[in-house]
């Protein structure tokens, strides 16, 4: 199966031999790799870097108006492979993507996508922010960028690229694909590294003006009909990026010629281009596994970059009106006063903490999916192990100031709701569901996930209030369970551990026996602590235990992991949807399906095709899907992976799990059998 890969570039002379580089890396071994480089007029040198490379096809462009989908259009069809990938001069390709991109490719797979990151998040606050921006949850998505795998028969069916847009050309595509009834997927793999190399106010405005322009060009495409693409989007840029700042500049200069009092009316359009800072810090802190001083950098990011986003969507409205593009012209006065509003964002954003503090405000390790794990022999030994890192004070402060207060209910907490004087609809023990749902008399089936007691309250009071006058309800919570952190390694009694409130470090050491004493060591020295995605921390134990120190004692957040990793015993951990979850001994060399069958096997709620291998290694978490369906059905061991000491096998569950708990709670006669009937019936 022969891939074309198109590079395309504009005056990249100081990343295009790094991308070449990257493409003759590759490990595809299925088919040719046809290397086809689009020059759209560069000054540089470029098209001598890439001539000079054997095997390099060469198309030299010289529009008037150079656009992206030109360069694509003119390399895809210079080609002739079945599969092309598109790449930007200024990535470097993973050497493994093509072949998670080929397998990936089912019959109704139209394009494939994988993670993008950027090369340097710590240069500027701009490559951070386009790096917190640039992936999709993996699976089944609504378009991809200018990174991508498409079939060829996808190209020639929807024509390829639009060549006038300059901006938004990729999503454009994507809706055409998607309307021929092809699907786009996202891959939690590794796709490229971007060198985005943005350090200047003018080019995050360019950045932003471009895009504005494309949400304007998408969505008057796409925007309509039972799926509007990118109209929420843009109705959000004019409101917060249009209508706010003309509210605070009318407001002013109302107060400047008639009265000071009317300054008042600049507040609403303050509150609409203000939202994110002001509101928002929070969300983005958890959605993206943010610490506050990272938030709030990007709220202020959200908050700035609407204004020149939306004059990119006017002067796309103008250029439709006049019956011309007006591709690169630049923006009138009008737009570089409003690139000065931006500028005092970004000020503010700076004396927020990201770039006075660069030094002591790191961007966190992301989870690696290198390949970084062999099949029939294990990995090659390490000639020199890197020297532990440990967290700062400050880090674990920030690590520790992520975890709320509050108490969030979640599944398997028991909850006890009184309504005084209504016995008959108090429930003594209402457990949430896993999907989070409790049943109250008269209130009905409510979804209580992530509410605090107080939220809770609230809302059964609201729907008592149909039935009764002013119902007096006090939600407890009686037994909590959704709390918890799995304690793993060189412990006494490796597992769950769950807290009443908010836990630290050594209770959850504690609760799970104490250190061991190993030989020839008083104690263990470091613990690691896994949170989330994209988060790990080292601790210094000895510092905390022997030193007393209380800053090396973090707060911990439900999930995390906890890991205690020198042994003198090698163990692997075995987690989630099997029937003996913990610790099986590592004393031959040992597969993934040998250490789940160890720990019993697959219960029936577990949904082996989303099988995880976690391995920590240098500090850093290296994350394996393990598609375990695979090995039965059609005896694909590619996937069986020997093991080592630490490392981790989560069995994720399946959602008919979910669903069956709540039946049974509702009608305890319904079994899984008549559900798994239900199921084959197609009801």
């Amino acid at each position: 199966m022969n891939i074309d890969i198109v590079i395309i570039g504009l005056n990249t002379s100081a990343t295009l031999g790094s991308c070449l580089d990257s493409v003759f890396a590759s490990h595809y071994r299925r088919g040719e790799l046809r290397v086809i480089y689009v020059d759209s007029g560069s000054t540089d040198g470029s098209v001598d870097i890439a001539r000079a490379r054997p095997g390099v096809k060469v198309i030299e462009l010289d529009p008037k108006h150079p656009s992206p989908g030109q360069g694509r259009n003119a390399g895809w069809r210079a080609g002739s492979a079945p599969l092309v990938q598109f790449l930007d001069a200024d990535t470097v390709m993973d050497a493994d993507w093509l072949d998670h991109a080929a397998d990936a490719l089912g019959p109704e797979v139209g394009a494939v996508r994988g993670h993008r990151r950027e090369s340097h998040p710590e240069a500027s606050v701009f490559n951070w922010i386009a790096d917190q921006e640039w992936n999709a949850a993996p699976g089944e998505c609504a378009d991809f960028g200018g990174d991508v795998l498409v079939r060829r028969s996808v190209l020639e069916t929807t024509g390829g690229y639009d060549e006038v847009l300059v901006g938004g050309e990729d999503p454009e595509l994507s809706q055409r694909v998607r309307k021929a009834g092809w699907k786009i997927l996202q891959l939690n793999q590794p796709m490229t590294k971007h060198d985005l190399n943005m350090k200047t106010i003018p080019q995050y405005w360019k950045r932003a003006y471009r895009t504005g322009y494309g949400f304007a060009a998408v969505a008057r495409r796409h925007g309509k009909g039972p799926d509007p693409f990118w109209l929420r989007e843009l109705i959000r840029i004019f409101i917060r990026g249009g209508l706010g700042p003309a509210l605070v500049l009318a407001g002013l200069l109302l107060a400047l010629l008639l009265h000071p009092s009317l300054a008042l009316l600049a507040l609403p359009g303050f509150g609409l281009v203000l939202f994110p800072r002001l509101l928002r810090v929070g969300y983005f802190a958890a959605a993206k596994s943010l610490n506050r001083a990272q938030a709030r950098t990007y709220a202020w990011h959200c908050s700035a970059v609407v204004v020149p986003e939306c004059l990119g969507a006017i002067r796309y409205g103008l250029g439709s009106l006049f019956g011309h593009p007006l591709h690169n012209r630049r923006p009138a006065a009008g737009a570089m006063a409003a690139a000065l509003t931006a500028g005092l964002f970004l000020t503010s954003c700076a004396s927020s903490g990201f770039k006075a503090g660069m030094n002591d405000f790191s961007v966190p390790d992301r989870i690696s999916q290198q390949k970084d794990f062999n099949v029939g022999g294990a990995f090659e030994a390490e000639t020199e192990k890197e020297a532990q890192t440990f967290a700062s004070e400050s880090e674990l402060k920030r690590f520790s100031d992520s975890v709320p207060e509050e108490y969030f209910v979640g599944p398997g907490d028991i909850m006890n709701i009184q309504v005084r004087e209504r016995p008959e609809i108090s429930v003594k023990e209402a457990t949430v569901s896993p999907d989070g749902m409790i049943a109250v008399p008269q209130a009905g089936i409510l979804n209580v996930r992530g509410m605090t007691t107080a939220e809770v309250t609230t809302l059964v009071v609201e729907k008592l209030s149909t039935y009764y006058e002013k119902p007096d309800v006090t939600v407890m919570v009686q037994e909590y369970n959704n709390n918890k952190v799995f304690v793993l390694g060189r412990v006494e009694k490796p597992g769950l551990v769950k807290f009443g409130g908010t836990g630290t470090l050594l209770e959850a050491l504690a609760m799970s026996g104490g250190l061991p004493t190993v030989a020839e060591e008083a104690f263990l020295s470091r613990a690691m602590i896994f949170r989330g995605e994209d988060m790990v921390v080292w601790v210094n134990l000895r510092e905390l235990l022997q030193n007393g120190n209380v800053a090396m004692n973090p707060k911990l957040k439900n999930n995390d992991i906890v890991f205690i990793p020198e042994s003198d015993d090698e163990l692997v951990y075995v987690m989630g949807e099997v029937k003996s979850p913990g610790a099986v001994r590592l004393k031959t060399e040992l597969s993934v399906l040998d250490a789940v069958m160890a720990s019993g096997g697959p219960t029936r709620d577990a949904k082996a095709s989303k099988t995880y291998l976690i391995r920590f290694k240098n500090g850093r978490g290296h994350v394996q899907p393990v598609d375990m369906d695979r090995f039965a059905k059609v005896g694909d061991l590619r996937q069986d992976y020997l093991l080592e000491d630490g490392d981790i096998i989560y069995v994720s569950s399946r959602t008919l799990a979910d669903i069956n708990y709540v039946i049974t709670k509702l009608s305890p006669s319904v079994s899984y059998l008549n559900l798994a009937a239900l199921a084959v019936a197609g009801l």
